[in-house]
């Protein structure tokens, strides 16, 4: 990944584009996600944590959490427009959330397909298995 491409960059709250963005992302990966912009921007306050990955203007990348308490963050959501795996963003997003709550247990629901990228970030995964993201 270039650094000097795609930005990783911490939300607390969403512009416009930022919402199409998002919106747009969760549909191509096959989420059902909120589509309108105040939803997004109430999921995103009141998560705790967001992390977007861009280029340029364009929203690459997303990566929520939840924290529990001081010790505990549940991973909610991470994903990467499917043009865009493979190029180290989604490792990128990981790497910022594990800095930004060192000591902290971070554990996720565990995505069927895609539980060793988890389990190689040190991640803890719950069970039952739930389906992952459509790939392009």
């Amino acid at each position: 990944m270039s650094e000097a491409t795609i930005r990783i960059h911490r939300v607390t709250s969403l512009n416009d584009a930022q919402c199409v963005g998002i919106a747009a992302l969760y549909r191509t990966v096959g989420w059902g996600h909120p589509n309108d912009a105040d939803e997004l921007r109430d999921l995103c306050e009141s998560s705790g944590y967001v992390l977007l990955a861009s280029e340029g203007e364009q929203v690459v990348g997303l990566l929520r959490a939840e924290p529990e308490n001081a010790q505990t963050t549940w991973l909610a959501e991470l994903a990467v427009l499917p043009g865009h795996q493979g190029r180290g963003i989604g490792t990128s997003l990981m790497q910022r959330l594990i800095a930004d709550h060192p000591g902290a247990r971070l554990y996720t629901d565990a995505t069927d397909g895609v539980e060793g990228f988890f389990l190689r970030h040190g991640l803890e995964l719950r069970q039952p298995l739930v389906p992952g993201p459509r790939k392009g």
